[in-house]
Formats: C-alpha cells, structure tokens, sequence
C-alpha cells in the first residue's frame, strides 16, 4: 500500500507540474488571440474594411479568446488543493469532476455575454464605421452619403434588384465637386432582428426562397427563413419587393 501511495503522489507531482505548464500555455494563447485581434483592427485604417472585419471577426475571436482563458483557469484550478488530493486517488477526480464543472458554467456564462448581449455593443459602433464621412482618395474631398430615396440613381439594375431582395444593401458616397462615387456592399443576411421567442436581437435570415420574381410590371415576392441563434426559434417571413425600374439589361 506504501508503494502505491507513493507511486500515485510521484504521479500527481508530475501531474501538477504539467497541467500548470499546459494552464499557462492555454492562457497564454487566449490572450494572443485577442492581442491579434487588436493589432489587425488597429492597422485596418480603411472605414469599410475595418466594419467588414469587426463584423466578421470580432464576436467570434472574442468568444474563441475567453472560451481558451477559461479553459486554461480551470485546468490551473485543477492543480490547486494538491494536499487533500494527495490522501486518495478518488480526490483527484472529484477535483477533476468540480474544475471540469465550473469551466463549462463559466463557459456557457461568457457564452451568452458575448453571443447575445455584446452584439447590441458591435452593432453600434459598425453602425458609426458605416456612416463615418468618407474622403475621396483622388483629392481628399468629403464626400456625401446619398439617401436610400436617391441611391438607385447610382446603382445598376442588378444592385436594386439585389437590395429588393434583402441579400445585400448598398451605401453609395459621391463627391459632389467632381462626381467620383464610391459604392460599398453589405450583406443584408448579416443584419439581426428580434427574436419573438426570446426577445433578444439574435433572429437572422438562413435561408430565402423565391416566390415570384419582380419586373418591371410586378412586385415580386419572397419567402426568407429566419433562425434564432440564440435560443433556436425558426419562423417564415414575406416579403414584397419593388418593381423593377426598367427590364434587366442583357
């Protein structure tokens, strides 16, 4: 019996040493993550690249950054109380049960922080990115964001149609000295709408049929397909387009 104790207390040293090695590591590349993150945001200097890769990037290199941390503070964790753990194997996985526990409730914890109630944060601050003046690259000029009623002017007939259907919208900047324009795409399914079942902003578009295509003489029709990310709601919507200006060019 001597000898297995002593056996199981030279394996619980290396054990510690180890798991204490792999906490820090884990911890370490967690705030790398975010780290990477910052500098890439930092040096993006462009107002559209910079919303398209917060939009694209931020939620998820957060949640991917705090899911690592917490990982690495719960296998710290599990090093710790070493002296009751050294009286009988059966501690070790009590410890193992209760650490395991704590990090996944801590998980599901940041989780719907970041997921759910951080989102409302991004979404303001995409929205002051998108509407910041741009300047024309030509002559340095301000230049002006054209109103929804007067963008079409500037868009092809394809752009309307693909703003009709909620796919994409567009923001059109136009020097008004010399005419340069500057047209930037933003997809539309990225756009979140409030959930009916859970009431937080987390309904999206995953998917969109088409019932009946806009012309120049009818509305057209579409079916879109919503999903909750958050607390899995599904539900249809439809939706009516606006005819078209004139005829599709060829």
């Amino acid at each position: 019996m001597d000898d297995y104790n002593q056996a199981y207390v030279d394996f619980l040293e290396i054990w510690n040493v180890w798991i204490t090695r792999i906490s820090m590591g884990v911890v370490a590349v967690g705030v790398l993550i975010t780290l990477y993150y910052f500098f890439k945001r930092a040096t993006t200097s462009d107002p559209k690249e910079k919303h398209d890769y917060i939009n694209d990037n931020e939620i998820d290199m957060f949640w991917y950054s705090m899911l690592t941390i917490t990982i690495g503070i719960g296998l710290w964790l599990n090093v710790s109380f070493g002296e009751t753990v050294k009286e009988a194997m059966i501690f070790m996985f009590v410890r193992l049960f209760v650490t395991a526990s704590f990090t996944t409730i801590f998980a599901l914890i940041f989780n719907s922080l970041i997921k759910v109630y951080y989102p409302f944060y991004v979404e303001k601050r995409l929205n002051k990115l998108r509407h910041k003046p741009r300047v024309n690259p030509n002559n340095g000029n301000k230049m002006k964001l054209i109103s929804e009623d007067d963008e079409d002017d500037y868009l092809t007939d394809e752009q309307i149609e693909e703003e009709a259907r909620h796919a994409v919208d567009y923001d059109v900047w136009l020097d008004e000295e010399t005419g340069y324009k500057k047209i930037e795409k933003y997809d539309g399914s990225s756009l979140a709408v409030e959930c009916p079942s859970c009431g937080y902003r987390t309904l999206r578009v995953e998917n969109e049929e088409v019932i009946r295509t806009a012309t120049v003489d009818q509305e057209g029709e579409l079916l879109n397909y919503y999903k909750c990310s958050y607390c899995g709601h599904r539900e249809r919507r439809t939706v009516i387009t606006n005819k078209l200006r004139q005829s599709p060019k060829v």
